[in-house]
């Protein structure tokens, strides 16, 4: 079967794990090439595709294609066009609302917070403690409300299984957990971490995480 589509990305993007699993659920083969970010996203041909010069970015292999910039917006297509549908955006108004509401918490108030954190660790920015601090304060408001609703709840937005909402928060913590977030900081949240863990056992997402070897 020919690949369903062509992602556009820097390697070890954050932001594009969700993606990758909700293709997988849907048996949606995805090819990654090499992309120099800065280079290839400014060629006229690439802009012609996706104006905003932005990446991720997908292209599909239909006819006509489809093209969509933004990780939110690439996650929920890719979630949408396969058999894992209801699983992945919910099979009830009040599953898809509950499962909208932590994709936007994921967008908005774990990944700003955790690639602040990330970036000094990747030499993209240089070490502030006081924008640490800050950053490690505001995450910890989200994750003392998740650490409540997974008291009560295995899945994030109440489902019966996993959905886009665990898929995307925990895209988002991933990262966090290898290089930032230390066993300390996470003993602090242990529904959290049953949720993590029991969510990087799944096959699919196994295999695009890979490894698990935490920050002690």
């Amino acid at each position: 079967m020919a690949p369903y589509g062509t992602l556009y990305t820097w390697p070890g993007n954050p932001r594009i794990p969700q993606s990758l699993i909700a293709a997988k659920m849907n048996n949606l083969e995805i090819v990654l090439p090499e992309f120099k970010f800065g280079k290839d996203n400014i060629d006229p041909a690439w802009i012609s595709k996706f104006p905003m010069a932005k990446v991720p970015a997908l292209e599909t292999h239909t006819e006509p294609p489809v093209y969509i910039a933004e990780s939110a917006a690439i996650a929920h297509y890719l979630a949408d066009v396969g058999p894992a549908r209801e699983q992945l955006l919910g099979a009830t108004p009040a599953e898809r609302g509950r499962i909208q509401q932590w994709i936007f918490h994921a967008e908005e108030e774990v990944m700003p917070h955790v690639f602040t954190g990330l970036r000094p660790k990747l030499g993209r920015a240089v070490y502030d403690a006081e924008l640490e601090a800050k950053a490690l304060s505001s995450l910890e408001r989200i994750v003392k409300v998740m650490e409540k609703q997974l008291e009560k709840s295995m899945w994030l937005a109440d489902t019966e299984g996993f959905s886009m909402a665990d898929l995307s928060v925990a895209g988002c913590l991933n990262s966090g957990f290898k290089l930032w977030l230390n066993k300390e900081w996470r003993d602090k949240y242990p529904k959290l971490m049953e949720w993590y863990n029991r969510l990087s056992e799944d096959a699919n997402v196994k295999e695009v995480y890979g490894e698990q070897v935490l920050l002690e």
